[in-house]
């Protein structure tokens, strides 16, 4: 089951985050989407979920639109300032390079080697 935006609106629980038409509203309050439904802003439909594209280098994300830059952003999940192509791709290096360091928050996964020789 899919939630798709049949009227633009603004969220005002993400921080006024626009939301046009046809893109996929993905909250997981229940009670909001009801009544985002009600109001003629949203529609509930049985299509799946799209399934989450592939990670595009930075070079080929710069070589989408910015209608499609934005809607990739969307769909990783990651918001800010997206209004020009430069802070696109600054949000999206920042997202790749968060995925290389891991959950963990580190790029060993926290593991430590102490085979250094030191004259300490």
């Amino acid at each position: 089951m899919a939630v798709k935006v049949i009227k633009a609106f603004r969220e005002r629980y993400q921080d006024m985050r626009l939301y046009t038409i046809g893109d996929t509203y993905r909250v997981e309050d229940e009670k909001r989407v009801e009544y985002l439904v009600s109001q003629g802003f949203l529609e509930i439909t049985n299509e799946a979920a799209p399934a989450s594209s592939e990670k595009l280098t930075l070079e080929e994300f710069t070589d989408l639109s910015a209608v499609d830059q934005k809607k990739l952003l969307t769909s990783l999940g990651i918001h800010g300032d997206d209004s020009n192509a430069q802070k696109r791709e600054e949000l999206y290096k920042q997202y790749l390079g968060s995925e290389a360091v891991g959950p963990t928050g580190s790029e060993n996964g926290g593991d430590v080697k102490i085979d250094v020789d030191s004259d300490t």
